[in-house]
């Protein structure tokens, strides 16, 4: 058994980074392409948010220049965009790669809480290494790991949160608590849709815990300290979550799109939630459950997993955990879910993991089911190395410079400090900042009607603004129409065909 043991328990760590070497080569096809490769709205957003942080001091009321002054409507806590902005004005580093690294980075750290996690459960050091990798090659986790997004920090702390509170349940020592709130606060901070998917999974250990003690868990003492925990592990991050949020509001407040981006406003309301009638649809349950099939290489991998463990049942309690807690957060989030798929960046780590310990559940149990286990791991990372170049790859290395010509008319006949009003791009981010500009972008379910122009263009010293763009494939208005309307509001006109797409009219202050 020794000599068996022994070369697997120096293929472990090999394979884990050999793994890790794919992953990140793997990530870098498309590095220098634009970060308009998929959903572009967000990546934009994001990296507009940085690019205005470059060179400034951070603030909580940080800017996102889209929906007009004042600039600033909060979302989450910018740790990630403060990480990109940091570095690139310490190093001068591209901005676009830069936000690809840090990401890329966090995701990779997130093997560390990962495998404190799996030491917890009581894997050995060999079989951690393998459900590390089974993570590292997820052709889900290499591409969504790779954009400009908050994804992999939001997952990073979320791990770390459940590393340190799961201990901290079994031995609630000050320190153990003390890292546990930590973790989980900026969790809640950097996106408390992904810290509450492992908030389910401390709550129900909590629950274990409490069931596990008999009728001892209806003394005082035992309600006490269990209700305690609770409130220290999973109550004070969500009362941070919710601080932040009210915080977020008010700033939005000031903004009169950014009122309608509030988290009580009737927009954003069926935007995060969705309608009662989506939950049940099998078409929006199918949009849901495609990541998890990238995510695992194909889906007939989880039936299988799920297989494996009717012949290893060592670890079905973890596995239960996993596949409960896995549909609750699309259930609550369903639109986002549905429409966004980078949010199933939080639950398809617990897929993953149902994966993982299924076939380290046969290695465990030793003999054929071994060599099984063995057979089960290199089909998974064959199936998600074929997966990702077969799908992800097409995606990364084609570059998305549809804005590049638009781009370079807006920097040529507008200076730096001017501002963009943008028609038919909803409140997209793309534009402004392939433009390196402010904007206001008036949303679709806004009024971006020709007559609220002059009201747009009415913009407070110290702003001004530089140009009037038009995406016509959304919003057509006659050119002649369009530059009656400018002259009215008391500005100078002068039209430019970007491209086949986008109307430029250059707009000064007419002289007097």
């Amino acid at each position: 058994m020794k000599s068996e043991r022994r070369p697997f328990s120096v293929l472990a760590p090999l394979l884990l980074a050999a793994c890790v070497g794919y992953a990140v080569w793997a990530a870098s096809i498309g590095w220098h392409n634009t970060v308009l490769d998929f959903i572009g709205f967000r990546q934009a957003q994001t990296a507009l948010t940085a690019y205005f942080m470059v060179g400034r001091p951070p603030q909580l009321a940080y800017e996102t220049p889209v929906v007009g002054p004042p600039w600033s409507i909060p979302f989450e806590l910018p740790i990630y965009q403060w990480i990109v902005a940091g570095l690139v004005t310490l190093c001068d580093t591209p901005l676009d790669e830069t936000g690809r690294a840090v990401s890329l980075s966090f995701f990779l750290l997130t093997l560390l809480p990962a495998y404190r996690v799996l030491a917890w459960l009581g894997f050995g050091r060999e079989h951690r290494f393998l459900a590390l990798a089974v993570f590292a090659v997820s052709p889900f986790y290499i591409f969504w790991s790779r954009t400009f997004l908050i994804e992999s920090t939001a997952l990073f702390f979320s791990m770390s949160y459940l590393a340190a509170a799961l201990p901290a349940v079994d031995k609630p020592t000050p320190g153990r608590i003390g890292a546990a709130l930590l973790f989980g606060v900026v969790a809640a901070l950097v996106k408390i849709t992904t810290c509450f998917v492992f908030s389910l999974l401390i709550v129900l250990y909590l629950a274990r815990v409490w069931m596990d003690h008999g009728r001892d868990r209806f003394r005082p003492t035992m309600l006490c300290r269990q209700g305690l925990l609770a409130l220290l592990l999973v109550g004070m991050p969500f009362v941070a979550g919710w601080s932040w949020t009210r915080f977020a509001d008010r700033q939005k407040a000031l903004n009169p799109i950014g009122r309608h981006l509030m988290t009580s406003a009737e927009v954003m309301h069926n935007w995060n939630y969705g309608t009662f009638e989506q939950r049940f649809t099998p078409a929006t349950w199918g949009a849901i459950l495609l990541p998890a099939h990238f995510a695992l290489g194909h889906g007939v991998v989880l039936a299988l997993a799920l297989l494996a463990l009717v012949f290893a049942r060592r670890r079905w309690r973890s596995i239960l955990a996993c596949l409960f807690v896995y549909p609750i957060a699309p259930m609550l989030f369903t639109n986002l879910y549905w429409f966004h798929e980078y949010y199933s960046f939080a639950n398809n780590v617990l897929l993953l993991a149902v994966v993982a310990i299924a076939l380290i559940a046969l290695l465990e149990r030793g003999g054929a089911y071994r060599s099984v286990g063995l057979v089960g791991v290199a089909g998974f990372l064959a199936l998600a190395v074929w997966r990702h170049q077969e799908h992800y790859v097409p995606i990364q290395a084609h570059n998305h410079d549809e804005l590049n010509a638009v781009s370079r008319t807006i920097q040529h006949v507008t200076e730096p400090d001017e501002v963009l009003v943008v028609l038919g791009c909803d409140w997209s981010s793309e534009l402004p900042y392939c433009s390196r500009r402010r904007a206001l972008c008036i949303p679709f379910w806004m009024d971006p009607s020709l007559d609220k122009v002059p009201s747009y263009l009415a913009m407070q010293p110290p702003y001004r603004v530089g140009a009037l763009v038009i995406a016509t494939r959304w919003q057509h208005f006659d050119r002649a129409a369009v530059e009656e309307t400018v002259r009215r509001a008391g500005f100078e006109v002068q039209y430019h065909r970007a491209d086949e797409e986008f109307e430029v009219y250059v707009v000064k202050p007419a002289r007097l």
